[in-house]
């Protein structure tokens, strides 16, 4: 069989000719394929351990029944498969017996305070995911700077996703900054894709997590200004809830929808690529009929490029302008996309 899990052209052409063929010694098959017979091992092989053919005389071969074949060499495999199924849900059973002990113990820990601090690395992670289990009606967000993209903060990216696979309504800020990062539009993308909304603002306040407008996940620290240990603040006073909501809500009104910004950021992207793809070619000594050949652009465009480029850092010639963008770093910038 191939990698897909197919027959090969030559082992159907095999399995055809002993269908055809029954009582053709193996040596007169492939005369008839116009094959060598050591070319046939390989499929004789396949096609004996799948049970489409079996063994007869030493020599020959007869094809079998694709029905009979696949109940006799798949009907063992189906029962474990079967068998593997029963386990996995009896303990998937077991697992979740505790789940109510799970539950409680996190509530108790919790306590019912105004605020209450978490330091634990694992127990913070088991707080985010007790309210993105237990977030019923709404979940806001502020992430400032770049987003749980991938392997940072895994534990928000979890709650977020976990909360609207129930269908909690999800609205998240982030900052501009955060369409730079390849990893979190991505992320970004998921999350809209998944059923968020997504809005982006200029600037945001710190980090904050709102559930349900009555509880609110602060990052904070502990310990002394030398040692300093992450923690995260969940504030349960309705007041400093209801600011943070307030906040939120004010800055919501004035952030741009995620779709806006990522149309507006992909027509930015390429024409910086270009720009970029045209300054690499210039240092490399070419005329703009060739670059515009290269890039499939016209000469007027390349010719553009290069002159708002040059007014964009005051070059008063194309080799100033090749000098500038060597020395700012910009021929060894990465692509945007």
């Amino acid at each position: 069989m191939t990698d897909g899990g197919e027959l090969s052209d030559l082992d159907i052409a095999l399995y055809r000719a002993l269908l055809d063929h029954p009582d053709a010694q193996l040596s007169q098959i492939a005369q008839r394929l116009g094959r060598p017979i050591d070319e046939l091992d390989k499929p004789l092989a396949k096609l004996t351990e799948i049970g489409l053919i079996i063994t007869e005389d030493g020599d020959r071969y007869r094809a079998v029944n694709p029905s009979l074949a696949e109940v006799s060499t798949l009907g063992a495999e189906e029962l474990e498969l079967s068998a593997r199924r029963i386990a996995v849900e009896a303990r998937r059973a077991a697992i979740r017996q505790v789940t109510p002990d799970w539950t409680r113990a996190a509530r108790e820990n919790l306590g019912e305070a105004a605020v209450e601090v978490v330091t634990d690395p694992e127990a913070r992670k088991n707080v985010l995911m007790y309210f993105a289990e237990h977030c019923q009606r709404e979940l806001l967000s502020v992430a400032p700077g770049r987003g749980p993209g991938g392997r940072a903060d895994p534990q928000t990216r979890m709650a977020n996703l976990y909360s609207l696979s129930r269908g909690v309504l999800t609205r998240a800020l982030y900052q501009h900054v955060a369409l730079r990062d390849r990893a979190t539009r991505s992320y970004l993308r998921d999350l809209a894709d998944h059923g968020a909304r997504i809005r982006l603002a200029a600037s945001v306040p710190g980090r904050s997590l709102v559930i349900d407008r009555e509880v609110a996940i602060l990052p904070t620290t502990t310990g002394t200004a030398e040692q300093n240990t992450s923690a995260i603040a969940v504030v349960r006073e309705r007041n400093i809830v209801a600011w943070i909501v307030a906040n939120f809500e004010q800055l919501w009104a004035e952030a741009s929808p995620l779709e806006e910004l990522l149309d507006q950021h992909h027509t930015e992207a390429d024409v910086d690529e270009t720009r970029l793809a045209i300054l690499r070619l210039m240092s490399d000594g070419e005329k703009d009929e060739a670059i515009s050949r290269r890039l499939s652009i016209s000469v007027r465009t390349c010719r553009r490029h290069i002159a708002d480029y040059m007014a964009q850092v005051g070059a008063t010639s194309r080799f100033q302008a090749g000098v500038i963008a060597s020395r700012n770093g910009h021929l060894d910038l990465p692509p945007t996309t």
